[in-house]
């Protein structure tokens, strides 16, 4: 069977193009419609942005000035007394600033009162076994630079002033400082610095020793145990349960009582640091006690690839001195003994780490291992002079 299309060809390419012109159409209209939504989301975006930043607008003028805001006929209380308002409202800034900065501050706080545990070390003095010594006549200070400015008068054993010189030089250029805490190993096994009021700090024999007061108020307390005396009263357990909870509490007070712990300080090695903390050293047996769990964390002490301590690394690390010592003049004298003496000014740049407060216990180390401790500093014999009132003192 045949089929026979009688529409010319050029109907049937208008009906085409009328087709894909309904359909260009069709789309156009989605489109627009499209369009015509996104524009309406955006417009209530920004609309409802209009509207939230005039709302901060009155509320800013409220809170600043005490303002009335136009949507309302009052301040709402909510926003507090407005800035402005403050007569004083300078100083409350400035305090609210100051606030901010409390823990930076107490970071670089300086503890400017270690200038005396350098002098104590870098001194050359006859009362600690020295030839030579160096005293103090007048010194000046310039905290800004950590700088020290003094007149000395240098002793020597010979006469020869210059000795005392060389050997308060020598000492100043080969010492150090170390920081750092003590540590304590709690009950889960790991190790927390103890709280640097816990601890005072001793040199006996050329060694620092930090006595750790465990049960002092702030301090980890000890278990409390029942006193043996009154375990004995208590001689059966419905006399211990007839016990009140007041007397419990009195007893437990009189049976907690602080213990003092001995804690070395430095060590010759790595392995030595680690017998120590195990309570395997001599130190321990010793003090007849095993000083377990316990040592000193150093924040500058150095060890070399076998262990032992290096005292030229720790130098380079953690050097008392910024800069050489500057000498200024000079001259040779008699004092009042009419014994020789050598007069002479100088300079010394001290590391400005070592006057930190938040670098905690803080030791001066000199060439001959002497050392001095925030806790205990010799000033008798460091100046040429003893201390007395004057008139702008008195």
């Amino acid at each position: 069977m045949y089929e026979i299309s009688l529409v010319p060809d050029v109907k049937s390419e208008l009906i085409k193009k009328l087709k894909l012109r309904n359909l260009v159409f069709l789309i156009c209209v989605i489109v627009a419609a499209s369009c015509g939504g996104v524009f309406a989301i955006l417009l209530s975006i920004t609309g409802g942005q209009g509207i939230a930043l005039s709302a901060q607008d009155e509320e800013m003028a409220c809170r600043s000035d005490g303002k009335i805001p136009k949507s309302s006929k009052k301040c709402d209380s909510k926003y507090g007394t407005a800035i402005m308002k403050f007569e004083n409202e300078e100083e409350l800034l400035t305090i609210q600033d100051q606030m901010k900065n409390l823990s930076l501050l107490n970071k670089n706080k300086i503890k400017f009162s270690r200038v005396f545990n350098i002098l104590d070390t870098i001194l050359p003095n006859s009362k600690k076994g020295d030839e030579n010594t160096v005293r103090i006549s007048e010194i000046n200070t310039d905290i800004n630079n950590n700088t020290l400015y003094f007149d000395a008068l240098g002793y020597s054993s010979n006469n020869i002033g210059y000795r005392a010189l060389e050997a308060f030089k020598k000492n100043a250029s080969l010492s150090y400082y170390d920081y750092g805490n003590y540590m304590r190993r709690d009950d889960e096994g790991n190790y927390v610095a103890i709280p640097s009021f816990c601890i005072t700090e001793k040199v006996e024999s050329g060694i620092t020793y930090g006595v750790y007061h465990k049960g002092a108020p702030g301090c980890e307390a000890p278990m409390v145990d029942k006193s043996s005396e009154n375990s004995e009263e208590a001689e059966s357990d419905a006399e211990a349960d007839a016990l009140t909870e007041e007397n419990t509490e009195a007893v437990a007070a009189e049976t907690t009582k602080v213990k003092d712990i001995a804690i070395r300080r430095t060590y010759n090695s790595v392995s030595d640091r680690e017998k120590y903390m195990e309570g395997n050293d001599q130190f321990a047996k010793e003090n007849a006690e095993k000083v377990k769990g316990y040592y000193f964390e150093s924040k500058c002490l150095q060890y070399d690839s076998d262990g032992k301590f290096d005292e030229a690394a720790t130098l380079e690390t953690c050097p008392l001195l910024s800069e050489e010592p500057y000498i200024g003049d000079s001259s040779y004298g008699r004092d009042s003994d009419e014994n020789m003496v050598l007069s002479f000014s100088a300079t010394l740049t001290i590391t400005h780490s070592v006057f930190l407060s938040s670098n905690k216990h803080m030791l001066i180390v000199g060439p001959t291992r002497q050392n001095v401790t925030d806790s205990y500093v010799q000033i008798s014999g460091m100046f040429t002079e003893a201390a007395h009132d004057t008139e702008e003192t008195k």
